[in-house]
Parts: structure tokens; C-alpha cells; sequence
């Protein structure tokens, strides 16, 4: 039985994301298409732009998963469901290597399915990027003093992204073809590093507790 987490998208799910606009740093509009095509793509969807855990997400993706790691034709592509303003802030932060873009009109995901809600993970579902991360009132004190003290003008849910939007992971194959789809189902659920490196056939880098230390 398929769980909800991971139902495969339909031919008639892609034509429509295929067709959804997206935006870079800079506020230019390109459909998701024309940035796939012809392109073997791994798809990280993060929460909005505030958001502690897809930070340090996005932070150890890119040491554990760095673009030397990845096999030839493939890459990484990170959206949110913000507007563009936050994306340079959120480069900076998280020190991401791969280009990072904004879906301000959630098309894409409602496309794909993905998740609203603000429960968080049971203690049996920790994720491993989690596991040096600030808990409860800590991580959500840091993420907002953060955000006000650096860029106070992103501080709007319509900036920076619904509170309860949750993303996910997607790996889009050369011929258009989704090969994996994971729906994140509480606020702490983007795939294990370990388990997409496999997935995507990349080097998966271990880090030391002290090199996933996020900075937040």
C-alpha cells in the first residue's frame, strides 16, 4: 500500500507543474519547465523562508550532499513558498550552494499535495538533521529574533510563507518522469540525507555533530 507521504504524481500533475512560474533571487519569473528541462533534478521543497528546521535542512544538505557528490546531469533545485525577497537573507544563512527560488502562489504545491499543518514530529520520528537543532520554544525563539533583528521587513507570513505550508522532496528524471516524491506529513519531515543520497546516487558526506551544528 502507498502512503500519502509518497502517492506517485500523475502525467497530468507534472504537465500542470511543468507549467507553474517560480521565482529567482531577483524576482524573475521562469516556468518550472524551462528550468528542468532536459535535466535530471532533485527538488527540495522547503517551509517558509522562517522556518529553523528547513534551515538546518538546507544548511546540512548542502555539506552532506555537496554538488561534487552528485552524479553527472543531476541537480538541486530549492523552493519556497514565500515571495523572492527572502531568498538572499535565506542564501546567506544557510550557506546553500544550490540556487534557492520562491513559489509565492503555492501552485506547485498544491500540485504536488503537500501538506498544512503545524504538528510537529512524534519522538520516535526525529529526523537526524534535527538532532543538534534547537526544540520547541528555543528553536522557534531563535528563528523569529533572527529574522527580526536581520530582516525585520520579512517578518509578514505573506513574505515569507504560510506558517503551516510544509514541503518535500522530489527527484524528476531526464525524461520528465517523477522517480521519488516524499510529502512531508508533520514539520519536521524532509527526508533522511542518508536515504536521498541513495536515492539520488550521490556521495553522502557524514558530518560530526559539531558540523551540523546550525547556527540559529
Amino acid at each position: 500500500m502507498v502512503s500519502e507521504s509518497s502517492t506517485p504524481l500523475t502525467s497530468e500533475e507534472l504537465d500542470q507543474a511543468y507549467q507553474a512560474e517560480i521565482l529567482d533571487k531577483d524576482g524573475k519569473k521562469q516556468t518550472l519547465g524551462d528550468l528542468i528541462k532536459g535535466k535530471r533534478v532533485v527538488l527540495i521543497f522547503i517551509r517558509h523562508f522562517w522556518c529553523t528546521n528547513c534551515q538546518a535542512y538546507t544548511y546540512q544538505f548542502g555539506r552532506s550532499i555537496p554538488p561534487s557528490s552528485l552524479p553527472e546531469g543531476t541537480v538541486v533545485y530549492v523552493i519556497g513558498c514565500g515571495t523572492s525577497k527572502p531568498i538572499s537573507a535565506y542564501v546567506e544563512r544557510t550557506q546553500s550552494p544550490y540556487p534557492i527560488y520562491a513559489d509565492p502562489s503555492l501552485e506547485l504545491y498544491k500540485i504536488f499535495k503537500f501538506s498544512r499543518t503545524l504538528k510537529g514530529a512524534n519522538k520516535n520520528e526525529k529526523k537526524d538533521y534535527m538532532s543538534q537543532l534547537g526544540k520547541g520554544y528555543l528553536g522557534a525563539f531563535n528563528t523569529i529574533t533572527n529574522g527580526l533583528f536581520n530582516n525585520p521587513s520579512h517578518s509578514m507570513e505573506s513574505v515569507r510563507g504560510p506558517n503551516d505550508q510544509n514541503g518535500g522532496e522530489l527527484i524528476i528524471e531526464k525524461d520528465g518522469t517523477c522517480f521519488y516524491i516524499n510529502r512531508m506529513q508533520n514539520t519536521e519531515d524532509h527526508t533522511d540525507l542518508k536515504e536521498l543520497s541513495g536515492l539520488i546516487g550521490a556521495r553522502y558526506v557524514a558530518l560530526s555533530d559539531k558540523e551540523k551544528s546550525f547556527p540559529n
